[in-house]
């Protein structure tokens, strides 16, 4: 089997289907470009022979390839759905060879990928490059998990390796909330099943480490009254919002934090003569100081509350995820494999931690701890997206056969 080859087919045409989540629907999935593509997975699995396939609640298609030898059941998850940017949701996704020149991504929109803007690229001269067109995102986030997955289930079913139950799991709505993974009925699974997402960066990144994520929603009422008769009487919810704002560091968000810093981050933020609302996020991978940051952000609309005794403010706290690492405990096994696998075939691993959530967040709070494999993928949610083909391809899926021969030796 040329797993580049069959990689390259099967990303560019899962790629091609639009399958943007959409934030405003509640359904899940949020939109049908990604059942459309759920379904085609189950057929290109039907072809290869995997028999056990169902949706759970039409959303989640869950996939298991039955063990053939004694040994740990196994789970990978990858999510089907792609992020709205403001971008065209129509993917058109080209292989170019990197030869170490700028690329022409479109010659009609003059759209350059320019190699001094993005040295990463260099790593990767005289290879194989999956790029957009400059007009959408790729989808590599995470259409390459989803085929590396799909690719795993055909050299399963056609090749003699030694593993137990295998579970492929095919998400919907992660760009929007975690949302199939939320929906996720873990009992599904073995209670010591050993679980990975495949939804991660660079060649060799590996991450068990994630933010502590919770959500924020301030809602303000205050007093509207005509401007001419205003004196003492009008309370604007919009300058009380901009009050509880202008407390935050301006050096504590995104754009000032790496590695394991945490942040506030204002979403969003709406209102008019009577109420407002601010959307925020809160992100930190210390559990004592994701605490500290919920409490800061209380006693600051107290503060503001008694500077404007006329509003009505209320804060609304919610977790979204905590941080896989915490969710261990004394078994290691999950992160052990995979650093045996990599010093095995010889991928320098880089153990990042995830500034982000993953559908792995999730599914470690509800009991399955769950790291994150790599996909290659770079400038992630970006129109520069690129995923780095040959290389990329044949690590990843000799990296998941060492940890199931691995697993099949138990």
């Amino acid at each position: 089997m040329n797993f580049s080859k069959f990689l390259t087919e099967y990303f560019v045409k899962y790629a091609s289907v639009n399958t943007q989540s959409d934030a405003s629907k509640k359904s899940l999935p949020s939109s049908e470009g990604q059942k459309k593509l759920l379904d085609i997975i189950k057929a290109d699995l039907e072809s290869f022979g995997v028999a056990d396939l169902k949706y759970q609640d039409d959303a989640v298609l869950i996939a298991k390839i039955p063990q053939n030898t004694d040994a740990r059941p196994i789970s990978f998850m990858a999510h089907v759905d792609t992020v709205d940017i403001g971008a065209s949701p129509d993917v058109k996704p080209q292989v170019v060879e990197f030869t170490g020149d700028d690329i022409v991504l479109n010659k009609e929109r003059n759209i350059v990928f320019k190699v001094s803007e993005h040295p990463d690229i260099n790593a990767y001269k005289n290879q194989e490059i999956i790029m957009t067109d400059g007009t959408s995102v790729l989808g590599a986030d995470d259409k390459a998990g989803v085929t590396v997955m799909t690719a795993l289930a055909k050299y399963l079913m056609t090749e003699n390796i030694p593993h137990g139950d295998v579970y492929l799991i095919f998400a919907p709505d992660e760009e929007v909330g975690l949302r199939g993974a939320y929906a996720l009925d873990v009992s599904q699974l073995p209670k010591d099943v050993l679980s990975y997402t495949i939804d991660g960066g660079p060649v060799g990144e590996f991450g068990y480490e994630n933010f502590n994520g919770a959500g924020v929603e301030i809602y303000i009422k205050g007093v509207s009254i005509h401007p001419g008769q205003a004196k003492g009487i009008l309370v604007n919810p919009i300058l009380v919002a901009n009050d509880i704002i202008a407390k935050l560091d301006k050096l504590d968000t995104p754009e000032h934090s790496e590695g394991k810093e945490g942040f506030f981050l204002v979403t969003g933020i709406k209102g008019g003569a009577s109420d407002a609302e601010i959307q925020m996020i809160i992100r930190d991978f210390d559990k004592a100081k994701f605490e500290e940051r919920k409490t800061h952000l209380k006693n600051i609309v107290a503060e503001v509350q008694k500077a404007h005794p006329k509003a009505e403010i209320s804060i609304d706290i919610s977790d979204s995820y905590a941080n896989i690492a915490s969710t261990m405990g004394d078994d290691k096994s999950a992160v052990e494999l995979v650093e045996t696998a990599m010093k095995n075939i010889g991928v320098p691993i880089r153990v990042e931690p995830i500034r982000g959530g993953t559908d792995g967040a999730v599914l470690s709070v509800k009991g399955i701890p769950t790291p994150n494999l790599f996909t290659g993928a770079h400038e992630i949610h970006s129109v520069l997206y690129m995923l780095m083909v040959r290389r990329k391809i044949r690590q990843d899926i000799r990296l998941i056969l060492q940890i199931l021969l691995k697993l099949g030796k138990k």
